[in-house]
Parts: structure tokens; C-alpha cells; sequence
């Protein structure tokens, strides 16, 4: 979750007839970015982030592509303040084959997101506006994502879970006890546990760990967390051990308000190749190369 759970208003478009178009990402900072053009212009680098109901783009983007911006109030992000935003209208967003028309876009600042994470480029970020109008393949495996008017062929060996709202929720199991996870590319840890879960069920101090540390950066300032090993999550149908959780302190903005059980990052959604089908509901696993690798802890930076 780069931004946050509101968005200011929801992007009214339409996408030209297109079968499908696949595009390569990166990993930086634990979270997969692509390219986009804005308006005929770019490249831009885009956050795909499932966590994020809007398109945002900094206001460096929108003042190199001309865009006319007027205040639009605040947004509630991962950090604990609430910084202002503004609205901007963009004609077109091109991705791969692919063109959206009349976009709606928060513009905010990222410098801190940016400066503190090293990004050589950060223009911006999508989720929910993009994603609800194609099935989303991401092949982590050949490092490329697609999206498409219908799923892939999935190996048999692929697991089939039903998500919950406009940001998909899953049912899972955190430490064996059953609860709602948010799956959530935009973080870049493997598991965020929410204050009011994390208090109720007494996981801070409960396993080794380290204190109230910054884990991350969001809109809004940083993340403070306890940060330890846990011995097990189950999710997607799928039993993982030892994964790292950082337990959101009470001052870490809308972690610290939900009433979820808590989010999986790109730690742990790197593990499977991901097949994101908005209009059935339904996220489509099967693990990727990276799926018996160890989990750490990596401090913000690093």
C-alpha cells in the first residue's frame, strides 16, 4: 500500500479493443514497477500496487506533462500524517498496447518514498483503476506482467482463492488464528500485522524481536513496527513458515485503524507467479523460483 485505502474519486475511463499486452517489470524495494506514457509522453515509472484504489502520479510527472492541478483535500497513507493532495485529468495512460482514456489522477508528493528507498525513478503509482479492467498475470518467473480480456492456461498445480472488495481480501490464518489478510504488491514487506489485531491477539513481545523500528516509508511519513519471525501463515491455500512480520505500531497511520488481521507484501507474493481476476473475483497462485527462499528482515535503504 503505497497510498492508501481512499481515493479521492474513482477514475472514470474506457480502454481501447485490445486482446492483451505483456510488458516486463522490475523489482525495486520489493515492489514491482512498469512503464507507462502519460499523455504521449515518458516513459514513467508506475508502482503496481493492488493496495491502492487510484492512479497517482508526483507532481513532477504532472508538471512535465502539463497538466493543470487544483487541490483536492488529504490522503491517509501507511505513514502517520495526512498530507495534501491535489486532482489532475489525463487524456491518455498507455501501457504496453494498452490506452486508457480520461483518467482521473491524485497527484502527491514521493520525494521521501523516493530519497529513502533509492528509486532511480518513481513517477507515480496504480492499482484498482488499471487492474479492474483486465485479467492481471504476473509471471514472476520470466519477470513480465499481462493484462488481458482472459486468464492464462494455470498449472495444474495452481491454487484458486475468492477475494472480498475493491482491494481484494482473503481469509487466512496468521500464527493459526483465522482472519482477513489484504493482498497488497505496494508493500514492500512479507507480512504487515495491524495494530487492532496485533494487540488483541498480544503478538507484540510475543516472539524475539525487534522494537518499534522504522520498517518503511508510505504517504505520510514512516512506518513504525516490531519486526520478528513468525512461525507460520497460512494463505492462497498454501501453508508458509517463518516469515518475517512487522506488528504496525499505533502511530502508523491506517495500519493503525484497520480491522483486518493484516496485509502480505512482495515478500511473500514474490513466492508465487499470480494470476489477478477482478471480474470473477478470484486470485489465481502457483510458486515461482523464489518460493523456497528464506525470509529476512531488510531495513528501509539497505
Amino acid at each position: 500500500m503505497l497510498v492508501g485505502y481512499l481515493c479521492i474519486g474513482s477514475s472514470q475511463s474506457t480502454a481501447a479493443p485490445v486482446e492483451s499486452t505483456t510488458v516486463p517489470f522490475i523489482y525495486h524495494d520489493n515492489r514491482m514497477l512498469i512503464q507507462c506514457r502519460i499523455d504521449g509522453q515518458g516513459p514513467f515509472w508506475l508502482i503496481v500496487d493492488t493496495g491502492d484504489s487510484a492512479f497517482d502520479i508526483t507532481y513532477e510527472t504532472a508538471k512535465a506533462v502539463g497538466l493543470a492541478t487544483h487541490p483536492a483535500g488529504t490522503v491517509s497513507g501507511a505513514g502517520s500524517g495526512t498530507p495534501q493532495v491535489s486532482a489532475a485529468k489525463v487524456k491518455s495512460l498507455s501501457i504496453g498496447t494498452l490506452v486508457l482514456h480520461n483518467m482521473d489522477a491524485e497527484v502527491m508528493d514521493l520525494s521521501q518514498i523516493r530519497a529513502k528507498f533509492h528509486f532511480p525513478h518513481l513517477d507515480g503509482a496504480i492499482g484498482y483503476p488499471l487492474m479492474q479492467r483486465y485479467v492481471t498475470y504476473v509471471n514472476v518467473d520470466d519477470g513480465t506482467i499481462t493484462f488481458a480480456g482472459s486468464a492464462p492456461v494455470e498449472p495444474s498445480t495452481a491454487s484458486t482463492t475468492k477475494f472480498d472488495g475493491v482491494l481484494p481480501i482473503v481469509a487466512g490464518r496468521i500464527d493459526g488464528i483465522p482472519t482477513t489478510i489484504l493482498v497488497d504488491t505496494g508493500d514492500r514487506s512479507s507480512l504487515t500485522l495491524f495494530t487492532p489485531f496485533a494487540k488483541r491477539h498480544a503478538f507484540y513481545g510475543k516472539y524475539p524481536s525487534q522494537s518499534n523500528i522504522v520498517t518503511g516509508y508510505g504517504v505520510g511519513g514512516p512506518i513504525y513496527a516490531d519486526v520478528f519471525t513468525l512461525p507460520s501463515l497460512d494463505v492462497f491455500d498454501t501453508p508458509l513458515r517463518d516469515i518475517v512480520a512487522r506488528a504496525a505500531r499505533p502511530n502508523s497511520g491506517v495500519f493503525s485503524t484497520q480491522s483486518l488481521g493484516g496485509s502480505i507484501g512482495t515478500g511473500v507474493l514474490k513466492r508465487f507467479n499470480v494470476v489477478y481476476d477482478y471480474g470473477h473475483k478470484t486470485i489465481a497462485v502457483w510458486p515461482s523460483k523464489y518460493f523456497t527462499i528464506a525470509d529476512r528482515f531488510v531495513p528501509p535503504g539497505s
